[in-house]
């Protein structure tokens, strides 16, 4: 089957661009799919994560904009009749709003990594915002209603997203690592990873951390990622006088590592799609922390088994059990155990089946799955 994806483009690190890697790597080596990925800006930048040899890269190479857009409408349409996939899948970038004006021929399909909710929580603090909010939400319903099909993360999102578009379908992230060993546990490091943006509000685990710090000053908190809020964390850390408990490390390739070098997990974002970091972390059998954000940390976590989940924006609760974590060796051992368990279910395996027998499905006329 020959397939094209559609994304902004590969050079991040985010968890987007390693699912779709890993992904794309598998349906390529494995099942013998013919997959090429289409990128809007990847301006000769290599690709973050390895790509499969068999995967073909194409890039557009425009800045989207109101004024490209049509441009980058003609310049996909003309790639797409080029191709000839069987089926194209947007990753809901703006290739969203004009995928399904190509000529191809091919079903029309939605990934989409994000909760359905995402721009009030991104931008709903104000009245302006919320109008806002409401604005880009309506504009991406209209373009997901024109798709052949359309695919979510987790079970919650399914729900809303149904009042949109019956038939949504649901799949999880596949862990895009395995791993034989688990860690010990025993090192006095706890860890938070994801880009350095205002979504994973890493100011509140800053917060959080101070009063850990009281409690227990000989452990740390490593954050792992990039970002535009870089200086913006730095300039809190040093006001807070963390500088020798909390470091920011930038982002790490091999993420499996970092983890088995942990003791726990920290997540304080206020929304996410399914937060794959959670996913690795209890691949290797590390306990989570997390805030009980929309979407995914809860279908992760089962709160006090392998893990916590926290009232949002509750620093104070976020801190206790982190020092629960930090303060009970048995209890660590028992969530990471959990944790393992937990991870089976998402092995690359048993999650690929499912996307290989959606395509399939898809490409036979049935692309509304229930």
């Amino acid at each position: 089957m020959k397939i094209v994806y559609c994304i902004r483009s590969l050079n991040r690190s985010g968890g987007m661009e390693r699912v779709l890697t890993v992904k794309a790597n598998y349906l390529a080596d494995v099942l013998g799919y013919d997959v090429t990925i289409i990128t809007t800006h990847q301006n000769k930048r290599p690709p973050f994560f390895n790509l499969s040899g068999k995967i073909t890269l194409r890039d557009i190479n425009i800045v989207l904009n109101r004024l490209t857009i049509n441009i980058y409408a003609r310049r996909l349409n003309a790639l797409l009749n080029e191709i000839k996939p069987d089926l194209t899948i947007s990753l809901c970038g703006a290739d969203v709003f004009v995928l399904t004006r190509c000529t191809d021929g091919s079903p029309k399909i939605g990934e989409y990594h994000f909760a359905h909710e995402k721009f009030y929580m991104k931008h709903g603090a104000t009245l302006p915002g919320r109008a806002y909010a409401a604005y880009k939400t309506r504009k991406l319903e209209r373009a997901v209603r024109k798709l052949d099909g359309f695919v979510v993360l987790t079970k919650a999102d399914r729900k809303d997203w149904e009042k949109v578009m019956p038939g949504v379908k649901q799949i999880y992230n596949p862990l895009t690592f395995t791993s034989g060993r688990m860690a010990e546990l025993e090192i006095k490091r706890c860890t938070a990873v994801g880009r350095l943006m205002p979504q994973k509000n890493f100011p509140d685990l800053i917060k959080a951390w101070e009063i850990v710090a009281r409690k227990h000053p000989d452990w740390t908190l490593s954050i792992l990622g990039n970002g535009k809020e870089r200086k913006r964390l730095q300039r809190l850390i040093r006001i807070n006088r963390m500088d020798d408990r909390i470091f920011l490390e930038g982002m790490k390739r091999n993420i499996r590592e970092e983890l088995l070098n942990s003791s726990c997990i920290v997540l304080s974002s206020k929304y996410e799609g399914f937060p794959m970091v959670l996913l690795e972390a209890s691949s290797v059998g590390v306990p989570m922390v997390s805030y009980d954000c929309p979407k995914g940390p809860s279908e992760i976590i089962r709160d006090g088994e392998n893990g916590f989940l926290v009232p949002m924006g509750d620093v104070q609760a976020l801190a206790r059990r982190i020092c629960q974590v930090i303060e009970d060796p048995a209890l660590r051992k028992s969530m990471g155990a959990a944790s393992r368990q937990v991870s089976d279910s998402y092995s690359l395996d048993k999650i690929m089946a499912q996307w290989d027998l959606f395509f399939k499905s898809a490409l036979a006329g049935k692309n509304r799955l229930e």
